[in-house]
C-alpha cells in the first residue's frame, strides 16, 4: 500500500503540472518529468507522441494553450508496479477563453499517467491525454437595452 503522504505528493505533482504550464515556466515544467519520459496526447487535430524531457518541453512551448489547466478526480493506484511506477488517473478541464481563442470552449477528458519516486520527488514517466468532450460557448457581449431590477 502506498503511504498517504506519498499520495499527497503525487497529487502535488499533478497540480504543479497545470500551474507551471499556465505560468509558462518551462524550466520548472521540465523538472516534472524523468529524463526519458514520454507523452501521448490526442486531440481533434491528431496524435502527438514525444519521448525525452527536452522534446516534451519543446512541444509544450509551441502549443496554443488554454487559459488554465485544471486537474481533478485524481485516483492513485494502491501499489506500484515491479519497476516502482505508480498509475494515476485523473480528469482535466481546460477553458479556451482568451481573446486569441477563435472559438470559446471548454475542453475535457482523462489523463492516464505513470509516475515514479526519484531523489527529486515524484516525476512523470509517462503522461497520456485523452480528450473526451468539447463544449463550444457562445459569448454575447452586447449590452442589454435596459437594466432590469427587481
Amino acid at each position: 500500500m502506498i503511504d498517504p503522504i506519498e499520495i499527497v505528493l503525487i497529487h502535488q505533482l499533478l497540480g504543479r503540472y497545470g500551474h507551471l504550464i499556465d505560468a509558462h515556466d518551462w524550466d520548472a515544467f521540465g523538472e516534472l518529468f524523468v529524463e526519458d519520459a514520454s507523452i501521448d496526447y490526442r486531440s481533434s487535430t491528431g496524435r502527438i507522441e514525444r519521448s525525452g524531457r527536452d522534446a516534451i518541453v519543446e512541444w509544450f512551448r509551441g502549443v496554443a494553450h488554454p487559459a488554465a489547466h485544471h486537474v481533478t478526480n485524481i485516483v492513485v493506484a494502491d501499489e506500484p508496479d515491479a519497476d516502482g511506477r505508480v498509475a494515476v488517473h485523473s480528469k482535466f478541464l481546460a477553458p479556451y477563453t482568451r481573446a486569441e481563442h477563435e472559438t470559446k470552449r471548454l475542453y475535457g477528458g482523462d489523463y492516464h499517467d505513470l509516475v515514479v519516486r526519484t531523489d527529486g520527488g515524484w516525476r512523470f514517466v509517462f503522461k497520456q491525454c485523452l480528450p473526451l468532450w468539447n463544449l463550444a460557448v457562445v459569448v454575447d457581449d452586447t449590452a442589454p437595452e435596459r437594466r432590469l431590477t427587481f
